[in-house]
């Protein structure tokens, strides 16, 4: 039988250090090709208690808290995107075009312009949405290994993220296909994941695989997170004009390579990484996974030997300069690597950053770099700006008799208790 609640573990609560308010995830157990068909909405208030455990038939995803206290809410394998208020009540519907096609959607649900609601969602100042979508292009003479750059090159299909920015009534405003703002041609050790498959387009490459999408309020700029080319790029939202592009300089080319942010001071690249955001003007946060952290044709790093962390970048725009100033997680002990999902949110009183390490897989006790063929749990931070852990969460289910992987694709907060 399903579980009714989550593995929830509280290790650590420092109430008075922490940022008033509350903390609110999704959880679901599963990995790789084992999508559980239910998994929960989650908020923890100030002293670490559970303030709301929402289950939901269909697998959880992206949430975001919006400014009324109500939380957005995604289940992108079933197209639905939900408007929940903090009791977990359905106060809204939106429903992906393509999923629920001849189909009979929720009653009163909105239909959005999306053929494959993916990853995240984000909402606007206007109340806009910011929707991940994705497309299957054909490419001659593509790549057939990350490792080896003089194999035999083929014809092959990438996927490739589309950035939508859609009204609330369902009304497409514009677009950005990733395909035709980065190099199709170059790729990282993620580029030829299968991770769409099984998800509408099979046998394919994952060439891009954004999962977030940050707004700049400072200059109308969205900052994205493509973890399969291991960056993070800046766009004008109405010209859709490259501003930068932050990651790893290895296998990019003219004219991409001209906004290549050049590194000062003691620096490492992220890898893989997801939740990118602009936490303050010229700045740049995210959760870096750091899977691999090498580029194609690389050795790559081993997982047991990898950790994840949270960084931010100062970036000097005009200069087309950036530097690493703060990080949690490469100095910790011991270090803890999440091969996939993840989150850094920045609260905005006490300065205060939310991790959260969405999957941390381990094979046989050792830490792995996939889903597939592992098991795993997830863990939820709240550290202050001097790397002091005041709120410690596992969603880790080891001591049940049968256990079951869990993860928790990132977390946001909410001022409200």
């Amino acid at each position: 039988m399903p579980p009714e609640n989550p593995p929830i573990q509280l290790k650590l609560c420092k109430a008075s250090k922490r940022e008033p308010g509350t903390i609110y995830f999704t959880t679901r157990p599963g990995g790789a090709g084992v999508r559980a068909q239910y998994g929960w909405l989650i908020g923890i208030g100030g002293d670490g208690q559970t303030v709301l455990n929402r289950k939901f038939q269909g697998t959880s995803q992206d949430l975001r808290c919006l400014p009324s206290g109500n939380i957005l809410f995604s289940q992108s394998a079933q197209g639905l995107l939900y408007e929940v208020g903090r009791d977990g009540a359905i106060h809204r519907t939106w429903h992906s075009r393509d999923k629920w096609a001849g189909l009979t959607p929720p009653a009163g649900s909105v239909e959005l312009p999306i053929n494959h609601l993916h990853h995240t969602v984000n909402v606007l100042p206007d109340g806009n949405f910011l929707i991940l979508d994705a497309e299957q292009r054909d490419y001659d003479n593509w790549f057939t290994s990350t490792t080896d750059r003089d194999a035999p090159r083929q014809k092959a299909a990438i996927v490739g993220d589309v950035v939508k920015e859609v009204t609330q009534a369902g009304a497409l405003v514009r677009e950005y296909r990733l395909l035709d703002i980065l190099d199709p041609y170059r790729i990282t050790h993620g580029s030829m994941d299968v991770y769409w498959h099984k998800l509408g387009f099979p046998g394919t490459h994952d060439w891009s695989h954004a999962n977030a999408v940050g707004y700049d309020a400072t200059d109308d700029c969205l900052v994205i997170s493509a973890r399969h080319q291991d960056c993070i790029v800046k766009l004008g939202r109405k010209d859709g004009g490259i501003r930068w592009i932050l990651g790893n300089p290895s296998e990019w080319s003219a004219p991409w390579s001209q906004y290549l942010l050049q590194p000062e001071g003691e620096f490492r690249w992220q890898f893989h990484q997801h939740d990118a955001s602009a936490p303050a003007s010229g700045r740049v946060l995210c959760f870096d996974n750091g899977n691999f952290r090498a580029g194609a044709f690389q050795p790559p790093l081993q997982p047991a030997e990898n950790f994840s962390r949270a960084v931010e970048f100062e970036v000097d725009e005009a200069g087309r300069k950036v530097r690493q100033v703060w990080e949690f997680g490469e100095f910790t002990t011991p270090r803890v690597f999440a091969c996939y999902q993840g989150g850094a949110r920045r609260l905005p009183r006490t300065g205060n950053t939310v991790l959260t390490f969405g999957g941390i897989c381990l094979r046989d006790g050792v830490p792995a770099g996939s889903n597939v063929g592992s098991w795993g749990y997830a863990r939820i931070l709240e550290v202050t700006p001097d790397k002091e852990v005041v709120l410690d969460i596992e969603i880790n289910d080891e001591a049940a008799q049968s256990p079951m992987a869990y993860s928790a694709f990132r977390s946001d907060h909410s001022a409200l208790a």
